[in-house]
């Protein structure tokens, strides 16, 4: 057993995006764009299995459909984008980058009109020619179907010009509708084929069932079969005409985390996805069957703890005071250090790496003393008083509040986030103790719900929840942890039955609008009670984000995170790192932070 260095190179897309945050990546894939970091890797002691064999791919499953209209998961994701062409795909060198999928398009400058044609000689995997009907009747049946993915689509609306030119347009500027469009949710379905299995626009659609075993898109690869909820085994598409995939069967199976480990070591795995820092180094500290490879990289996954607004759930996490006392009790980076080593502590509810990230707009820190004082305690540089400023677009009401010193007016009016380091919201005991006693609270146990099988970047939910816990009883309150089987506890949550939970979010496409789900009466607010008109000053920010353009963008958004911050049911906790272990076979493993993997470039 031993270790060995190879000269790293970066993993596509995601290792881009990595870098774009300033994280370092472990990997031995080869590409061309240079990166950071070291590969440790066991050597082998069997000898590497051939590459006609399927391509087992061991991952912890969270969909319960196949249907790529109605699935927003992570497992979901991966599978429905190696089946469905999108009219737009995420650049894989640099996935914050749109680019043309199915489809050539151009943005008015304006951002309310997106003209698209689509390719030539695009085809079904039943050889059914691709046409515009084909991407309307998608884009309606989403629009028609509640979920995330009419929820993301909004009031879009779209109009044939002919079989391969159409135009979507928005009430008013969206800039992020390329970027939306990439989703695997907007997968383009064979209209004909979804119709003769009870597929249709709004809500008596019955075509699930069927695409949860037959696939109806024009991707690299076909489902071949499915096991339950424990496997899918997919086929290379015959008539898929792009780059020929280096496995012509891959096998994705529902393998619980502690199971994984086990399996990559084996041989009988050849990559898996959800790996804890533990198992990471246990990866390459002991003699393994084949050689094993682990990438870790920079997620833009956030994890956050939300606190329901529903008095009626429980008054406590409804009380503003006693939301104050959690956010100010929370030490970030020791939260990390306890239960995520390799996490970042998150500023705001943007993952670094997203334009608006409240850490990309902070300024360097100043030279650390050498005599240790700035730091916290072990040498990392804590400074807290340089500034810097970025202007949103003005608030529609014209309001001046100030909340907690977050936000200045200028000669003009227009409020401005002022970011001061250290960028993370800093813990005050004091303050916090402070808080609850303003609310009353008198030690009343109060439920933390999370999906106890479901880890978050391989990191298990139980491991946060209980550092969470122990960080809290120091402020006084005390958290009774509530974990639930994924399926129930994601059903819960997300029809607003839980006053405390701890949960992540996946990006759906690399633009901080997505993040707007968070604000008041959108997809996630509404999850915890929080309506539109409760908060006049988030309203007017969350609007003028979303109304911002070009340069004006990354303030706008900074101001909206600094008021969320202070005002909203949530509380940002981590940027996780992801690991990725590989056997000898995969050779190119190229990362995306929608979709985790793309399974038809693996090589």
């Amino acid at each position: 057993m031993r270790r060995r260095l190879v000269r790293p190179t970066a993993v596509a897309a995601l290792g881009v995006l990595a870098l774009a945050s300033g994280a370092a990546c472990t990997t031995s894939t080869a590409t061309p764009a240079p990166t950071r970091g070291t590969t440790a890797s066991t050597t082998p002691t069997a000898a590497p299995t051939t590459a006609v064999a399927p391509l087992v791919v061991g991952a912890v499953f969270d969909h319960t459909t196949l249907d790529p209209t109605r699935q927003f998961d992570r497992s979901g994701s991966m599978l429905t984008h190696a089946l469905y062409e999108t009219l737009t795909t995420l650049d894989p060198d640099d996935p914050t980058k749109v680019v043309p999928g199915m489809a050539e398009y151009t943005l008015s400058p304006e951002g309310r009109w997106l003209t698209l044609r689509l390719r030539k000689g695009l085809v079904f995997s039943d050889g059914t020619p691709v046409t515009t009907d084909d991407v309307l009747f998608t884009l309606q049946r989403a629009r028609g179907l509640s979920g995330p993915a009419g929820s993301i689509l909004g009031t879009v609306s779209a109009v044939k010009v002919d079989d391969r030119t159409f135009t979507l347009s928005s009430p008013g500027s969206n800039f992020a509708l390329p970027a939306i469009l990439a989703n695997p949710a907007f997968g383009i379905l064979n209209a004909t084929a979804v119709k003769a299995h009870r597929g249709t626009i709004g809500p008596g659609d019955e075509a699930s069932s069927y695409l949860s075993q037959h696939s109806a898109g024009s991707g690299p690869y076909v489902i071949k079969s499915v096991r339950g909820t424990s496997e899918v085994r997919l086929a290379a598409n015959p008539m898929w005409s792009g780059a020929t995939p280096a496995f012509p069967e891959i096998v994705v199976r529902n393998l619980d985390a502690r199971q994984q480990l086990a399996a990559i070591g084996s041989g009988s795995a050849d990559l898996v996805l959800d790996l804890s820092p533990s198992q990471a180094d246990a990866a390459t500290g002991r003699p393994q069957r084949s050689a094993v490879t682990v990438t870790t990289m920079r997620s833009s996954s956030l994890v956050y703890l939300a606190l329901g607004r529903d008095k009626a759930l429980n008054p406590w996490t409804a009380d503003p005071d006693f939301a104050e006392a959690v956010r100010r009790g929370l030490d970030r980076v020791a939260l990390g250090k306890a239960a995520a080593p390799g996490s970042m502590p998150a500023a705001g509810l943007i993952p670094a790496g997203i334009v608006g990230a409240l850490e990309d707009l902070a300024p360097s820190p100043a030279p650390t003393p050498s005599d240790g004082a700035g730091t916290d305690g072990t040498g990392t540089p804590t400074p807290t008083t340089s500034t810097t400023a970025a202007t949103p677009a003005p608030s529609s009401s014209g309001s001046t509040a100030t909340p907690d010193g977050i936000l200045t007016t200028g000669a003009d009016g227009i409020p401005t986030p002022v970011v001061t380091l250290p960028v993370v919201p800093q813990r005050d005991l004091a303050a916090a103790k402070a808080a609850l006693r303003r609310s009353g609270y008198r030690g009343q146990p109060i439920p933390l719900s999370y999906a106890a099988d479901l880890p978050i970047q391989g990191i298990p939910t139980s491991a946060l929840a209980v550092a969470v816990r122990a960080q809290l009883a120091q402020v006084g309150i005390t958290v009774r942890l509530n974990p639930a089987p994924a399926a129930q506890a994601v059903a819960a949550y997300r029809s607003g039955r839980t006053a405390f939970s701890l949960w992540s979010w996946n990006p759906d496409y690399p633009d901080p609008e997505n993040y707007l789900a968070f604000a008041p009466g959108e997809l996630v607010g509404s999850r915890a009670g929080w309506a539109r008109g409760t908060d006049p000053l988030v309203d007017d920010l969350t609007e003028a984000a979303r109304s911002s353009v070009g340069d004006n963008r990354a303030g706008a958004y900074a101001a909206w995170q600094l008021a969320m911050n202070q005002r909203s049911p949530f509380v940002p906790l981590l940027q996780p790192s992801t690991r990725f272990a590989s056997g000898e076979r995969v050779k190119v493993l190229p990362g995306n932070p929608v979709w985790t993997v793309d399974l038809a470039r693996l090589g």
